[in-house]
């Protein structure tokens, strides 16, 4: 049986699930767990974080590195 490898998105992925992250995030982006990289790049500074509401005006949510309280 040829098992295939799996991507670095998909062990990303992975990852965030299974250790309850929300996203990644690095300097100006951050994205979810279920929209991995929509830009179509994973950068290497990317970290895993935690999703939080935005500031009005400064789009849908952020993701940080804590949690919300």
């Amino acid at each position: 049986m040829n098992k295939k490898n799996p991507s670095v998105q998909e062990m990303a992925e992975k990852y965030l699930k299974e250790n309850g992250y929300d996203g990644l995030y690095c300097e100006d982006c951050g994205c979810l767990v279920d929209d991995l990289a929509p830009c179509g790049e994973m950068m290497a500074d990317c970290t895993a974080g935690y999703k939080h509401p935005a500031p009005k005006g400064e789009g849908d949510y952020w993701i940080k590195p804590e949690k919300l309280k």
